[in-house]
């Protein structure tokens, strides 16, 4: 059960493999540390998201799901679609919000953001976080993610800065960017207005370890 799995006690290659995708009872188990790690990266992303009623929001690598619920609370009577190439994250969201995807709110798909089964400008919202870094061409997803948004619309990224990327995990399959870089990579892929924030935060990693971290909350029209 992933309740009894220590991932403190994971090798950094291990944990890495689950940190890009989840799988098992060792991908619930890390994924469970994630939501605590990323609670306020989250909380400042929904704020650069500025959701509006009604809007239709695209999430990529949402995880177990937890906050799919936040989500749908920024405003009234929003739809979500989730991708994540894990079956395993596809189940346990469902799973934990599965009122809402009966309600037809809440939509759950098993893919990748290089290619998006959405028509073009459906979403006025999208949002990423920690999943560039396993992009293996992220000019490729970003382009997805300009043809399904809305002109108008918004994108919203999240990714540790480069600097802050720090312990062995990070060697295993991590690709970092500086902001200058991720700004170019939107803008090629044709977002033209880009503005990054950079937070500062005090977490504890899933090795058990207390982290300070510098992350970036980018958004892009």
């Amino acid at each position: 059960m992933a309740e009894s799995i220590d991932t403190t006690k994971l090798d950094p290659a291990t944990l890495a493999k689950h940190l890009g995708n989840p799988e098992g009872d060792i991908g619930r188990a890390v994924t469970a540390g994630l939501n605590k790690t990323n609670a306020g990266a989250y909380t400042h992303a929904c704020a650069r998201l500025e959701m509006k009623a009604g809007e239709q929001i695209l999430e990529i690598g949402f995880g177990n799901g937890r906050e799919i619920p936040r989500l749908l609370s920024l405003a009234s009577d929003v739809t979500y679609t989730g991708l994540d190439i894990s079956p395993t994250m596809i189940d346990e969201a469902k799973t934990h919000n599965s009122e809402l995807v009966q309600r037809g709110r809440v939509k759950l798909v098993c893919g990748t953001s290089a290619n998006i089964p959405a028509e073009t400008g459906k979403f006025d919202k999208a949002l990423a976080l920690n999943t560039i870094y396993f992009w293996e061409k992220p000019d490729n997803d970003l382009r997805e993610l300009r043809r399904v948004v809305k002109r108008g619309g918004r994108l919203v990224l999240g990714a540790n800065a480069p600097w802050s990327a720090t312990g062995p995990v990070f060697q295993h399959g991590f690709r970092h960017y500086e902001a200058a870089a991720i700004e170019g990579l939107l803008q090629q892929a044709g977002f033209t207005r880009v503005s990054i924030d950079t937070i500062n935060e005090d977490i504890v990693r899933a090795t058990g370890q207390q982290w300070n971290r510098d992350f970036f909350i980018v958004s892009a029209e």
